[in-house]
């Protein structure tokens, strides 16, 4: 250990010292919208179980007292616990900044043998065909633009800052297909306030061109307007992603479906999809996935009658 290190280990560093210096080496190397992330969770749920504790006396212990209190009464605004994906990701940060504090001061890291916590599988409601075809039905006779934005997340799976952030110009009348350049987003500022962020893609392989099923290249021919104008606002601004929420939820209700999140349209996409035996490389393209196994942990799933179909090929 470097004598620096020594000293300043002499004198003490606690998490939320460490935590801020990691924040400014993060933050060049991250999205506008990950590092408030980062900032808003430290801020809420790791700095008042960590803030003050010293570097040197994190260890095992403490991070599974911490994510038992997390599962239990995580919860900001009311009780219970929270999703252990979003413990995850608190978790996933609690790591970084004890790693960079042992790569930057030489302070030992005492949690290398704690446990990942096994992930919860999503929850989603696919609709059903016939809530398929009738919230369809309704799209195709409605006016207003943001009827757009749904029959593409409905028909392509991309989604909601997508279609937000999609402009007549990235839609390419003679190829049939739209190209994927950027997604919008509204955060907390962790100042009390929000901020619009218009960025690139969730990922690099989020940045992609989708080819269209001919009637939802129909449709958006026939309402195609000026390039520099957003498809779903038919203005040169973007819409807000709760605005979009916002009219699906009334169109829900107008239809008389159950109630669903946005996010679903793309989870009934991915299902579709599967079921018409697209390959699997293909569909992970076209969702913008980063691999395959996000596409096949995630709606790939053989049924009891294709699993016997497949055990009665074997013979002795």
């Amino acid at each position: 250990m470097s004598k620096k290190n020594k000293r300043r280990n002499d004198r003490g560093i606690n998490f939320k010292f460490a935590s801020k210096k990691w924040l400014a080496y993060t933050k060049l190397h991250v999205k506008r919208s990950t590092y408030e992330n980062y900032v808003y969770l430290l801020n809420k749920h790791i700095y008042p179980y960590f803030g003050n504790a010293d570097m040197y006396k994190i260890n095992c212990s403490m991070l599974n007292a911490f994510t038992a209190e997390k599962l239990t009464n995580g919860r900001l605004k009311r009780k219970g616990g929270i999703s252990k994906k979003y413990l995850q990701d608190m978790l996933s940060i609690v790591r970084s900044v004890i790693k960079f504090s042992e790569q930057e001061y030489g302070i030992p890291n005492k949690i290398h043998s704690v446990r990942g916590l096994k992930g919860e599988k999503p929850k989603f409601r696919i609709l059903k065909k016939e809530e398929q075809t009738l919230l369809t039905g309704v799209l195709m006779k409605e006016d207003d633009p943001m009827r757009l934005g749904i029959l593409l997340s409905l028909y392509t799976g991309m989604r909601i800052g997508e279609v937000c952030g999609l402009k007549w110009k990235d839609f390419h009348e003679d190829e049939g297909t739209v190209t994927i350049r950027r997604t919008v987003q509204r955060i907390s500022d962790n100042k009390g306030s929000t901020i619009f962020l218009i960025g690139t893609p969730k990922t690099q392989t989020s940045a992609r061109i989708i080819p269209l099923p001919g009637a939802i290249c129909k449709v958006l021919s026939k309402s195609k307007g000026d390039p520099d104008k957003a498809v779903i606002s038919d203005r040169r601004d973007y819409a807000e992603p709760s605005e979009l929420r916002k009219y699906f939820k009334r169109l829900l209700k107008k239809c008389g479906i159950k109630s669903i999140r946005y996010h679903d349209l793309r989870h009934t996409f991915a299902s579709n999809c599967v079921q018409l035996d697209f390959d699997i490389k293909t569909l992970s393209e076209i969702l913008g996935h980063a691999d395959v196994s996000m596409t096949l942990n995630r709606y790939v799933h053989s049924s009891l009658q294709i699993k016997r179909h497949y055990m009665g090929l074997i013979n002795i």
